[in-house]
């Protein structure tokens, strides 16, 4: 979403707030002044519906296990094959 520099570590700590930390000061102050900030609501984060949005960009082959127990936050990790003869998926629409 915001390809910084180095990792970052993002965190959802409920009502709408995230916790993000970067390692870069550079990469922080680009995503604070470009953006996106999107927004996944929470009864969308199970491994049905997060399969289902995978399965938009390509086919799934792993699911991190931790997605419905939310042990990392509000993060859904995925591994995903991408036909890449096809054009790429820059964007999902959900609930829209």
């Amino acid at each position: 979403m915001w390809r910084p520099s180095t990792p970052m570590h993002m965190m959802d700590i409920e009502n709408g707030y995230f916790l993000v930390k970067f390692q870069n000061k550079l990469d922080c102050e680009k995503v604070l002044s470009e953006g996106p900030f999107p927004a996944l609501p929470s009864y969308l984060y199970n491994r049905k519906i997060i399969t289902k949005i995978g399965e938009l960009v390509g086919k799934v082959v792993k699911l991190d296990m931790n997605t419905d127990s939310r042990a990392r936050g509000r993060f859904a990790r995925m591994a995903v094959y991408v036909n890449l003869e096809k054009p790429l998926v820059s964007q999902i629409l959900i609930n829209g």
